[in-house]
């Protein structure tokens, strides 16, 4: 088994050091789970170094997922990774989130606490785990898209396929208008997604050959078989709501100012 967050966790072992006393530290690793993998204490009770600390640890952690399968052990590291980045400074955070985000995932903070969350699709209702899209909704302000993603991943959890595919067309459409709005254009009325994306593409704030033929094939697609009764499968549903997660996230990034620290 491979562990993709094995570079963020290495990151995370390095903040870690600059951040917390021997003590403190080896408080985080029973905080994070992560106490079954410290080495043994030496002779005299005298404490390890700090880096040998947390280096014996994390890479006995990481081995252990990759020997055992163990997902536990994967709970216990990103713990660590988010107790590191609650500390870290935005200079620290930085690497980190360049890591974590290459792994597939995001650090992101919600009301005040760091989180660990999915890049991707969201694998439960949003009342019991959000996804790094819908904080990243709620941070740029963009509460209609949110409401309507919450309402679009809540339906496809229920078996309404075509009730999640309408309510993600009008989430892509918010975002759409929202980052032609940003770059210029004027919404007169309620709608206008195709408007908007042709305002992006024709004045090349979304050349087609830089994003532009991404998000305009996605658009089209929602306009296929979309909230009319039997004609959208789950199947295709689910891969709406991944296709258009990821098309919104790029949105977000590209034009409404997200910027990680």
């Amino acid at each position: 088994m491979s562990f993709r967050l094995d570079r963020a966790v290495g990151h995370a072992a390095d903040v870690a050091t600059s951040l917390f006393t021997s003590a403190a530290l080896e408080t985080l690793i029973m905080k994070a789970g992560l106490a079954r993998f410290q080495p043994l204490p030496r002779a005299g009770d005298q404490r390890y170094a700090k880096t040998q600390l947390v280096a014996s640890t994390t890479h006995a952690a990481v081995a252990a997922v990759v020997r055992k399968h163990d997902p536990d052990t994967v709970d216990a590291l990103k713990e660590f990774v988010r107790l590191v980045a609650q500390r870290a400074s935005n200079q620290q955070l930085a690497s980190m989130v360049e890591a974590v985000r290459a792994a597939g995932f995001d650090l992101v903070d919600v009301d005040g606490e760091m989180r660990l969350l999915p890049l991707d699709e969201p694998a439960s209702p949003l009342s019991q785990a959000i996804t790094a899209l819908d904080a990243d909704l709620d941070r740029a302000g963009l509460t209609v898209a949110r409401r309507h993603y919450r309402q679009a991943v809540e339906s496809l959890v229920d078996g309404r396929a075509e009730a999640a595919n309408g309510q993600m067309r009008t989430m892509l459409e918010e975002v759409i208008v929202q980052a032609a709005v940003v770059q210029g254009f004027t919404r007169k009325r309620q709608g206008e997604g195709g408007k908007a994306l042709a305002y992006l593409i024709q004045s090349d704030a979304l050349p087609m050959d830089d994003g532009g033929e991404y998000i305009h094939g996605l658009w089209a697609i929602t306009h296929t078989n979309g909230p009319h009764p039997g004609t959208s499968p789950a199947g295709e549903a689910q891969f709406r709501v991944q296709a258009l997660t990821s098309a919104a996230r790029y949105l977000v990034d590209r034009f409404l100012s997200l910027k990680h620290p």
